[in-house]
Parts: structure tokens; C-alpha cells; sequence
């Protein structure tokens, strides 16, 4: 391992300082925590051209041999890995440890730990790091992301930078032009800094805009609104205003997407317009929008949209792409005509963001506990069936089915889906945009993919009994099939399956598993505290005074709500040889039920409650408070 000793000897071997000047470096390099290399330059013993070189040099040997030989010393990787990496790498060109995690040897982890030894680079978690807004103004989101860079703090007239490639002196070198600092440079992995760029920069610059925005328009009275006045006044936007609608649009587009957002509201009132953001399953208001500033807010939406601006009576569908943090994301657009008292009729918009890398979850991260997702596994690796995803909309259903196709994707099965709309591209996959105006309908659809040699068919939701004849008859003659159903828990599904007036028989026979999920709200781990909870509810429930639950009191890491982020709850229902009786006798979705909980199944209100004692979420969550009346006897 290369040490602060060994690069200054490396100098004097070169010739460049004498053993004077390295011992006069090294005092003023314990004085001020500077690196050797940038005591020497600043103390004028070697030029930066040649402590350049000098340190190139030195990477160059340590990643070619010496990181190659330390992981090998460290039982972190094997010869036959690094002799392969290596070989691999004269082939690509890319660096050694970037080799190696590509071929899975290594992980990014592990590799910058050993990185940071070498270089003799603190490596850093980045985790949840709070940024002041005047450090982040050193440097432009875009720059920092292009970059893979962070600033995370200044001491005097040092800049503390986290990177992802620190031995990049030319980067190193625009920056430290770009902010007239020193740079101290620390590593992070390009996950984490991706992450707290998307987190340290989010909510600025919609703000701004808002703020500048009723700054344009300051000193008009927004309570009492004559139409013809105001619609006078809207006519007259001057050319800087015109600008702040755009620029506007676009801030708030990519903030929520920035929050993680899954819609976004615009909502007229006769004083101003509403915008709210959806975020974990909860809508939170954000600042209004002035009044004469909506029609052209509302136009410019549509413009994006493709949508037909003159058109305000009747509701109307679009969508569009925007590139947000370096990746694509679409907008699914919709306007719908609200009547006002004063204002006459007007258009909310919602514009559904389908994030593709949002929902990118592998099953066995998504909360479902060991024996669910051992049944679960099983279920999606049969040769044929139905596995039914059952829940209201919004409770993830797509992101597992997505996960469940990502687990068995390989290059030997043909994975064929229909899906209204498409919101998440999978490589591999075979992804069919659902069209009903064109005919291309559920049921059509399956009809066409039957002919396309599939082994698994998603059918994104079976919404009438031809489709799930369809969908049946696909299962019975050898194929998997993945889709979802809107049901209130995992039995409830056959008895809605025998309305749609499919035949008993054939439920029983093809479904060989579902799962019902629901999405509750996690504590945000920055807040979290003991919860009292109510002496009267323990004993209606049946719990203990000794088990605690937990709570968020709210901070600003979770803008006040005490919650950040969304966990998933599960109950998991293969239908036994009892169960499958009881489905040829008609039986209620209540019946069914109490059978499985006699066989052992855990219900959606029993995994719910045990993801609340763990701290993960809260009672209130899992209960619901129109719901309290009912949970004894939910408790099952």
C-alpha cells in the first residue's frame, strides 16, 4: 500500500524534492490535513505538471497491480478473478475495479474501501448528509451530476468534495478553477452521491419560481376578482412574466419528480391556482400560484401535452417526455372541466409521473416476509397458472409484477405483456401498448400473443370476463400468466373471478396463487420516537402494555410528516385442496379466508402489525382511523 512516506519517497528517488524538503512537507502536512501531493506544489518544491505525472504514475501501477494484489491478499477476490478482469479489461479498455464489478466479483463498496487505502482518500457515507444551500450554489445540479461530484462543506478556503473518481485530477482541476478554492477531495460511491444530488437539490428551484413568480405580480388584489378585469389582466402578460410560466412549468416538473413524486395537481380556485404533489400515497400542498398566472400555467401543460388548448369543455388526455436528472421520464397528462363561481368552468390537470427507475424493486427488498416469499418464489418459477396481484390502485401491484418478471427473466423463456399503459421498460421483455381505439383490447391481445410462442404472459389487469377467459384458457395449455385484480384481500379474488362468470372449475384448476398487498407509510428514521398508544386500543387489540410502537414528531428531512418513504404489506393465498372445494361450491370470500388462516396464512392486518412493532411503521398506518371500530375482529 502506497503511503503518504512512500509517495514522498517516490519523489526523492525522482529526484524532484531532497529529504529536507519532504521533512519540512510532512510538519505542514500534519498541521494543515492537506494531501502530501498538494503540500509540495503549494510550498513550490514541484510543479503540478509534475506531481500530475508523479501521481499517474502511481494510480497507474496501483490499479494495474497492487489493488489487483491487495484484493487477492485480502481473500476479497481470487487469482482466477483478477486474471480474468485483467484479461477482460484489455479487451474494454475500463478500469480494473470498474471490471470487476461488472463481472460481479466485486462490490462498489468493497472496491472504493480498498480504493481509499490506496489513494489514501477518506472514504465517506453520504447517507442522509444535511448541505447547507450556500455550498451547494458552488456548484450547478447539472455539473455535479455530469460530474459525479457533491460539495459537502468548506473550512477557510478548502473545499471538502465528494467523488466517485478522485484520481481524475483533470476534474479536479475544472473544479477547483470553477469555485477559486482548494479542493480536498473524499470518496463516495456514485450511488450515494446520485442519491443526495437528487435529494440535496430538490425543492429549490420550484420554489424560486413560485417566489419570483408573486413577485411579478405583487400589489394585485388575488381576493376579489372581477372575470372580465382579470381576464384583461391575463391578455397582458408582458415577455419577462411569459418566461417565469415556463421556466415555472418546468421547475415544478422536476422537483416532484425530484421528490419522488407520483402526481402532480394543478387545481383551480377562484383566488389562485393549487398545486399539489403526491408523494408516498399523500398529497402535500405546495406554494399557490397567482391567479392571472393560471390559464397560461394550465396552456402550457396542454402545449407539452399535445393537447388540443382550445378545447376546455370536455376532459382531454395527453402525455409527454422530459429528461430529469439524466434519465427519461414520461407524463401521463389529464385535464378534467371544474365549474367555478366566478371563474365559470375551468381545467384541473393531473399529470401521472411514470418514473421507469422508480419501481425498480427486487422481490426479496420489497418487505414480504420469509415464508410469503418463499410461496411467491415458487408460484413465479411454475411452468404454468395464474398468479393474481390483488389491491386498490396505487398499492404497487405493478412494481410486483415488474420484480416477479425480473426474477425469472432469462434469455430461455419468452416474456410477452399487455399493458394500459406500459410504465416501466424491461430489456428482454416483449411489451404490449394495450390500444382500444385502434381494437387492441385485453382479450384481442392475448389472442395475438398465443401465437407469439410465449412461456409467461402479463396481462396488466383483468378487467371483464373475455379477458379472463382468455387468460384461463392461456393457463390451462401451458402458460405462465402474471396479471392483477381489484379485491380487497387475497380470497376475495375467486368469488369476484365467478361474478365476471367464469366457471368454477376452471378458477380452481388455473390460479395457483395471490397475493394482496397494500402500501403504508414508513417512519422517517431521522424523527422516529416512542408512541403512546391509547391504553383502550391495546386492549381492543389484544396488545401488551411492554410492546412498543413508534412514531416521526417531524423534521425537515421529512418536510414535517413524521414519514418518509412507503413499505409494502402482504398476505399470501396458494389454494389448497380445501380451498379449491370450497371454490367449486361457490363459497364467499369469507369463508375461504377463515380456511386459510386455520392453515396457517398471515393476514394483511397481521403482517402490517408486525412491520409496526419493528419500528418500521405506525399503528395508525396499519389501523386507519376510519378502521378502528373494526380491528379486533380484522386481527383475524
Amino acid at each position: 500500500m502506497a503511503s503518504k512516506l512512500q509517495i514522498g519517497q517516490l519523489l526523492v528517488q525522482k529526484g524532484l524534492i531532497d529529504e529536507d524538503q519532504l521533512a519540512h512537507a510532512i510538519g505542514e502536512q500534519k498541521r494543515t490535513g492537506l494531501q502530501l501531493g498538494k503540500i509540495v506544489t503549494r510550498l513550490g518544491f514541484v510543479s503540478e505538471e509534475q506531481m500530475t505525472a508523479v501521481l499517474g504514475e502511481q494510480l497507474q501501477a496501483n490499479e494495474h497491480k497492487r489493488i489487483g494484489e491487495l484484493l487477492v491478499e485480502k481473500n476479497y477476490i481470487t487469482v482466477e478473478q483478477r486474471d480474468r478482469a485483467l484479461e477482460e479489461q484489455k479487451k474494454t479498455g475500463l478500469k480494473l475495479g470498474k471490471m470487476l464489478m461488472q463481472l460481479g466479483f466485486m462490490t462498489e463498496e468493497r472496491l472504493i474501501e480498498i480504493l481509499s487505502a490506496q489513494l489514501e482518500i477518506p472514504f465517506v457515507s453520504l447517507g442522509d448528509l444535511f448541505i447547507p444551500q450556500e455550498i451547494l450554489q458552488l456548484l450547478p445540479e447539472e455539473f455535479c451530476r455530469s460530474y459525479k461530484v457533491i460539495p459537502l462543506a468548506i473550512r477557510g478556503k478548502i473545499l471538502t468534495l465528494a467523488m466517485h473518481d478522485p484520481s481524475n485530477q483533470r476534474t479536479l482541476d475544472h473544479i477547483r478553477f470553477k469555485v477559486q478554492m482548494e479542493i480536498e477531495p473524499v470518496m463516495a460511491s456514485e450511488k450515494e452521491i446520485s442519491e443526495t444530488i437528487n435529494r440535496a437539490y430538490a425543492g429549490s428551484s420550484s420554489g424560486e419560481a413560485v417566489r419570483e413568480l408573486v413577485r411579478l405580480t405583487e400589489g394585485e388584489d388575488l381576493q376579489t376578482i372581477n372575470k372580465d378585469d382579470e381576464k384583461a389582466k391575463e391578455e397582458q402578460l408582458s415577455d419577462e412574466e411569459g418566461q417565469q410560466v415556463v421556466k415555472l412549468v418546468n421547475s415544478i416538473i422536476q422537483d416532484a419528480i425530484a421528490r419522488k413524486s407520483s402526481d402532480i395537481h394543478l387545481e383551480p380556485q377562484e383566488t389562485f391556482l393549487k398545486l399539489r404533489y403526491r408523494i408516498d400515497g399523500d398529497l402535500m400542498v405546495l406554494p399557490p400560484i397567482p391567479a392571472r398566472l393560471m390559464p397560461q400555467v394550465l396552456s402550457r401543460v396542454k402545449l407539452l401535452s399535445r393537447m388540443d388548448i382550445a378545447e376546455k369543455r370536455r376532459p382531454l388526455d395527453g402525455r409527454f417526455t422530459v429528461i430529469a436528472r439524466g434519465k427519461e421520464v414520461d407524463l401521463r397528462v389529464s385535464s378534467f372541466p371544474v365549474s367555478l363561481r366566478k371563474r365559470g368552468v375551468v381545467e384541473k390537470i393531473v399529470m401521472r409521473i411514470l418514473d421507469p427507475t422508480a419501481g425498480q424493486i427486487d422481490l426479496d427488498k420489497m418487505g414480504l416476509r420469509a415464508a410469503v416469499f418463499k410461496e411467491l418464489d415458487y408460484t413465479i418459477h411454475l411452468p404454468n397458472g395464474i398468479l393474481l396481484v390483488t389491491g386498490p390502485t396505487g398499492s404497487g401491484k405493478s412494481t410486483t409484477l415488474y420484480a416477479s418478471i425480473r426474477r425469472i427473466l432469462d434469455n430461455t423463456i419468452n416474456i410477452t405483456t399487455m399493458e394500459d399503459p406500459v410504465e416501466m421498460n424491461i430489456e428482454g421483455v416483449n411489451q404490449g401498448q394495450i390500444n382500444n381505439a385502434a381494437g387492441f383490447t385485453f382479450a384481442n391481445g392475448i389472442r395475438a400473443i398465443l401465437r407469439q410462442d410465449p412461456d409467461v404472459i402479463m396481462i396488466g389487469e383483468m378487467r371483464d370476463r373475455e379477458t379472463a377467459n382468455m387468460a384461463i384458457e392461456s393457463a390451462l395449455t401451458g402458460h405462465l400468466v402474471f396479471s392483477t385484480l381489484h379485491t380487497n384481500d387475497a380470497a376475495g379474488a375467486f368469488p369476484r373471478l365467478l361474478e365476471m362468470g367464469l366457471e368454477p372449475f376452471l378458477v380452481a384448476t388455473a390460479i395457483k396463487g395471490v397475493l394482496a398487498q397494500r402500501l403504508v407509510r414508513k417512519i422517517c428514521q431521522h424523527c422516529k420516537e416512542e408512541d403512546n398508544v391509547d391504553p383502550g386500543l391495546r386492549r381492543e387489540l389484544g396488545i401488551p402494555p411492554d410492546v412498543k410502537f413508534f412514531h416521526g414528531k417531524g423534521c425537515n428531512k421529512c418536510d414535517t410528516t413524521g414519514y418518509r418513504g412507503r413499505v409494502g404489506i402482504f398476505e399470501f393465498l396458494m389454494p389448497s385442496e380445501e380451498v379449491r372445494n370450497l371454490i367449486l361450491k361457490r363459497a364467499s370470500g369469507d369463508e375461504i379466508k377463515r380456511v386459510c388462516l386455520a392453515q396457517g396464512m398471515s393476514t394483511l392486518r397481521m403482517d402490517g402489525m408486525d412491520k409496526a412493532r419493528a419500528g418500521i411503521t405506525t399503528l395508525e398506518q396499519i389501523l386507519g382511523a376510519s378502521e378502528r371500530d373494526e380491528a379486533a375482529t380484522m386481527m383475524g
